[in-house]
């Protein structure tokens, strides 16, 4: 299992940065030096629990969930890798790290979620065992989570999904082979029915995908949400709190979000333990 995407210093920068807080302001409004703020910024200050709770005070974030992460107690659970006995997942992490997600049926039919890089082993993998490619599907326009996408398309002939806002993700693909979504709905892709939420924030088409068999419910969900934490508010932080609080978070209580970096995670861990929620 991989460690979690954010630490401390991650999760305050975030919060500081996203509420147009400076240095100094919070210096002065959590009580601890700026050299310490900057330090703890890039991890090398370890804050005791009285600052950790004034600074989730100040950010706004909830302060027994700061200080788990602070005192470094903060792990991510284990997870199933199939969905409902009838999906399996294969997850493809690369050097930057990001994770590329590959969903199978039980006819060989598969998913690739994020093709971020390392085009032929995403093939090699999405086509192993009489696999077949029926749809890549971009959670953003990133490149660190569209990288591969145009050789991968071009090497499966599948068609590319992405929201139409973060069209931009997928430029070099034939446009022949674009589907755009632009609100909450659902995919059917041979034999797949596939949930679509507009989760934005971290850029404005960001989305997560939603897989369900029977009880058990998996949320694909880019940056939007970490294990612990939040993706960077690129496209605003209001957004993506809004999208993980009123849309990921009402989602139903079993799900388990596998996201594009950091280990994967369920909602009711999210729900107990991530500052942000």
């Amino acid at each position: 299992m991989p460690g979690l995407e954010d630490e401390l210093g991650d999760i305050v920068r975030k919060a500081r940065s996203g509420l147009g807080i400076e240095i100094q302001d919070l210096s002065q409004r959590a009580g601890i030096t700026e050299r310490e703020l900057k330090s703890l910024e890039v991890y090398t200050f370890h804050p005791t629990e009285q600052q950790t709770r004034a600074l989730a005070a100040a950010l706004r974030l909830r302060a027994d969930q700061l200080w788990d992460i602070a005192q470094e107690s903060w792990s991510a659970p284990d997870v199933p890798w199939s969905i409902g006995g009838e999906l399996t997942i294969d997850c493809l992490t690369n050097e930057y790290p990001e994770h590329c997600y590959i969903i199978t049926n039980g006819t060989g039919a598969c998913l690739i979620i994020d093709p971020g890089d390392e085009a032929d082993r995403v093939v090699q993998a999405a086509t192993a065992d009489g696999r077949r490619p029926v749809a890549l599907l971009i959670t953003h326009r990133h490149q660190d989570h569209t990288g591969a996408v145009v050789p991968v398309q071009k090497a499966t002939n599948a068609p590319v999904y992405i929201h139409q806002d973060d069209i931009e993700g997928v430029q070099g693909v034939p446009q022949s082979s674009v589907r755009t979504f632009g609100s909450n709905g659902d995919l059917d892709v041979a034999g797949f029915r596939i949930g679509t939420l507009h989760t934005p924030g971290h850029t404005p088409g960001s989305a997560t995908y939603i897989l369900t068999v029977g009880d058990a419910t998996a949320a694909f969900c880019g940056d939007t949400l970490f294990a612990g934490s939040a993706g960077n508010a690129r496209s605003g932080y209001d957004t993506i709190l809004s999208s993980m609080r009123d849309t990921l978070a009402t989602l139903p209580p079993g799900t388990v979000f596998y996201p594009g970096h950091g280990p994967a995670t369920t909602l009711a861990n999210e729900v107990e333990r991530n500052p942000f929620l």
